[in-house]
């Protein structure tokens, strides 16, 4: 008996199999959910980006929140017992607003070319 089992994912309106164990179906159709709701983020800044290039660009941007979340993980452990006060929250949020901008930079940066 196979461990794995195969999904019909949708991506930006096509259909992909994709092989996945069993039990992770859920997480799965959650990340591509994620997928999708940055192609249409994307989509929306504009319609004549060509798939190649949407799906290159939603990578980057995914990885880049990975990333920025692993640093704000790596972060918080080095500083154990960590409360965060008012300012500190403020201050985290902030700082998100500028990462958001980045990527939304680089986003129009591809789209200029």
């Amino acid at each position: 008996m196979s461990n794995k089992t195969t999904l019909n994912i949708d991506l930006n309106g096509k259909k992909y199999p994709v092989l996945c164990e069993l039990g992770e179906e859920q997480r799965v159709i959650k990340s591509s959910e994620q997928v999708n709701k940055v192609i249409k983020e994307l989509s929306a800044v504009s319609e004549s980006v060509g798939e190649t290039r949407l799906l290159a660009m939603t990578c980057l941007l995914l990885a880049d929140k990975l990333i920025e979340k692993n640093d704000v993980i790596e972060m918080k452990a080095s500083e154990p017992n960590v409360n965060l006060n008012s300012e500190q929250l403020i201050k985290l949020v902030n700082w998100i607003e500028k990462i958001t901008a980045r990527m939304n930079n680089v986003a129009n940066l591809f789209e200029k070319k």
